[in-house]
């Protein structure tokens, strides 16, 4: 099968390490998308930055913990406070707040191991060249079944 590289979306926006997190809000509002790859000066990826890390980083510790609270409906008035830590979280770092371990792929990788990762682990993903860490590009939901159908009507044309 064809590799991702081929669904790859190569002009992508970046945050720095250093950005806040206001700084990344705004972006998302004006460009209407959910996350952006964190790369350092070099250009190798060095986290995810999405409107997740910024939800996540406004709940208190004993929901995001592993066996916390599973709900917090029992607290009556909650949004206040939770509205609070956004104000809070705002001029944190990106790099305070993102994925430092995020799901890559490499440009070689195959359509169906990129549509196996994405439907585990979620979308976007980026792609970094595999010696380097040096991000190349992301792979949307969209982007991916759009190849997919690309090559679908490349293999009905051929009579496959």
């Amino acid at each position: 099968m064809a590799p991702c590289r081929d669904a790859m979306i190569k002009e992508v926006l970046t945050l720095k390490p250093d950005n806040t997190v206001a700084e990344a809000m705004e972006i998302y509002k004006k460009q209407n998308i959910r996350s952006l790859p964190v790369v350092d000066d070099e250009g190798n990826l060095v986290g995810l930055m999405g409107l997740r890390h910024v939800l996540v980083n406004l709940l208190p510790k004993s929901v995001t913990m592993e066996d916390g609270v599973q709900r917090l409906d029992f607290l009556m008035g909650a949004a206040p406070g939770i509205a609070k830590r956004l104000r809070k979280t705002l001029p944190l770092k990106v790099e305070e707040v993102m994925d430092t371990n995020p799901m890559v792929l490499e440009a070689d990788t195959s359509t169906s191991e990129a549509v196996r990762v994405m439907a585990l682990h979620g979308s976007p993903l980026s792609v970094v060249e595999p010696e380097s860490g040096k991000f190349l590009g992301m792979i949307s939901r969209q982007t991916l079944l759009g190849e997919l159908e690309h090559l679908m009507l490349e293999m009905e044309a051929e009579g496959q």
